[in-house]
């Protein structure tokens, strides 16, 4: 099930704490689905479009209802010949020519590619920057497909550049080098598995062929262990005169175990929360206390690395009550989006529904009460501009 707008959060239960036990002895129920509203991870990933059979699937379920404009991707093109002033080895040549596609779901995950409901085709280095700017490292897919929440489809990218070895750049997600586990780590196909640990609906997913889509990996990528199930899906939705929904974040700050204050504000209901977590990258032991409206109401002991979670006693908190969570002694890397996805999420306004305490807007902590809100905040909406569609 999708948490709020502006959801992701890696939340794979490989807990490696011993104290998933409060003081007050409440444990997290293991099967409960506790969705996370923000994302963890070690790094970002890319994966290099070198070659005409290497095809990578984004698998994505709508999160709204209604017509959805545009999909929004990441790529890398440093290397290639309009991006030089980065690292290299990202991009090559004249930046290739992606193809990019979106088709229906089979029942066993894979891409429907009988039935190709969008299509676009263009050049990274020379496409007109409202479609792709390798600057923001940011793809504007136009879809204009009619989309009902909780449908599920899947975009699948490929370069078609004749030499595509020496013309290339890469497509970004955010990347975890222990894996990705629960749902999303696997070829989920319920949408209510209750181990969907990254805020993403059980079933989304980053997919990879060496063989131009003869055969899939679902999940996979280029590299990683375990067999390149490390990817996470990285994507905007914009939905015409509607939200503006996805998971943003794609890199990482440096492992820091100072103190990190998530702030949740703007509930609009009821919110029972029943445990609090964290994603850690490094092995540490600290705490993690909640405070409603600045009074303290738990403290947890964790320690270990990857998701730790612990229970609490259950509180409600309610509308127009804010909630802030503090992890103390935690090895923590901070996730991050970039400027032009922070303002069109609305990152950083009044009437977002959490903020990193003394961070940017695009910056947040893996650091949260369980579950996430369930209507905190307001989504952002894009008025979409009547005009000439890309080319099909």
């Amino acid at each position: 099930m999708l948490a709020n707008v502006m959801t992701f959060s890696l939340t794979a239960v490989a807990c490696s704490a011993t104290n998933l036990i409060t003081a007050s002895g409440h444990r997290p129920p293991g099967r409960e689905h506790l969705p996370a509203p923000i994302a963890g991870g070690s790094s970002a990933g890319n994966m290099a479009l070198n070659g005409r059979s290497k095809w990578v699937l984004v698998r994505w379920v709508a999160r709204a209802s209604g017509r959805l404009w545009r999909l929004q991707l990441r790529i890398q093109a440093d290397g290639s010949s309009c991006r030089r002033d980065g690292g290299t080895g990202y991009g090559g040549g004249n930046g290739g020519t992606w193809r990019a596609t979106t088709h229906p779901v089979l029942p066993n995950g894979r891409p429907d590619m009988a039935h190709t409901l969008a299509s676009t085709k263009f050049h990274p280095c020379s496409s007109k920057r409202s479609l792709v700017n390798v600057r923001q490292g940011v793809v504007r897919l136009p879809l204009h497909l009619t989309v009902g929440r909780g449908q599920e489809y899947a975009t699948v990218i490929r370069n078609r550049a004749r030499h595509a070895r020496r013309n290339f750049t890469s497509i970004n997600f955010l990347y975890s080098s222990d894996g990705i586990l629960g749902a999303n780590g696997r070829n989920e196909r319920s949408p209510n598995a209750p181990d969907a640990y990254y805020g993403l609906d059980p079933r989304e997913l980053v997919g990879y062929s060496l063989n131009g889509g003869r055969r899939w990996r679902l999940p996979g990528g280029q590299y990683g262990h375990p067999n390149g199930r490390n990817f996470l899906p990285t994507y905007v939705q914009q939905y015409r005169n509607g939200p503006v929904a996805g998971q943003p974040y794609y890199y990482t700050s440096g492992t820091s175990q100072s103190s990190r204050t998530m702030v949740f504000q703007n509930v609009r209901q009821d919110w029972q929360i029943r445990a609090l977590g964290a994603f850690a990258t490094g092995r540490a032991t600290g705490t993690i206390t909640l405070l409603v409206d600045g009074t303290p109401r738990a403290t947890v002991p964790v320690s270990g690395t990857g998701i730790l979670r612990a229970g609490i006693a259950p509180l409600v908190v309610r509308p127009g009550q804010t909630v802030k969570v503090t992890a103390t002694g935690l090895a923590i890397n901070d996730v991050a989006a970039d400027s032009a996805w922070a303002t069109l999420l609305g990152m950083g306004r009044s009437d977002a529904p959490y903020y990193l305490e003394g961070g940017r807007p695009d910056e947040a902590a893996p650091v949260y009460p369980l579950p996430a809100c369930p209507d905190c905040g307001a989504a952002p909406k894009v008025i979409a501009r009547r005009g000439r569609r890309s080319r099909r």
